[in-house]
């Protein structure tokens, strides 16, 4: 089961974008926490398991083969304050993750605080190089 952290681990342009927003963070005063880059469909499936089959909360709508972090194209992040990390995306700590996330949009990536519809994931930003996710699942690459 492989859940990696390493950007290494990103499809090329994916590493490169979430470099740039790792740069930008830490020039703005804001250290990131990368939490998840790849997951193989194991892994996926012991996400979407949690708050369903198992113990614990919905962390996820993406089944394995669903999830742009099954195509090395998304990855995961947390603030972190006073050497802690801030999932709290309320008050003060919103007005963070807000910033964080305008951050991440401003190299390129598409960043799951913003959905509507569907669950808001604060912490997911992927590259989408203009492809949808059945386009991704029928072979075709993000340029």
């Amino acid at each position: 089961m492989i859940n990696s952290r390493s950007l290494s681990e990103l499809h090329p342009v994916c590493k490169e974008k979430a470099e740039k927003f790792l740069s930008l963070a830490k020039d703005n005063g804001i250290d990131l926490l990368v939490t998840s880059t790849y997951r193989d469909n194991e892994s996926q499936a012991a996400l979407f398991a949690q708050g369903r089959t198992k113990p614990g909360m919905i962390v996820t709508n993406a089944r394995p083969g669903q999830s742009w972090h099954n195509w090395r194209c998304a990855f995961d992040v947390v603030p972190i304050r006073n050497g802690k990390p801030v999932w709290n995306t309320t008050g003060p700590d919103g007005d963070l993750w807000r910033k964080v996330g305008e951050l991440g949009e401003s190299v390129g990536l598409e960043w799951a605080g913003r959905w509507t519809g569907k669950l808001r994931e604060f912490a997911h930003f992927q590259y989408t190089g203009g492809l949808t996710l059945a386009e991704l699942q029928s072979g075709k690459v993000p340029a």
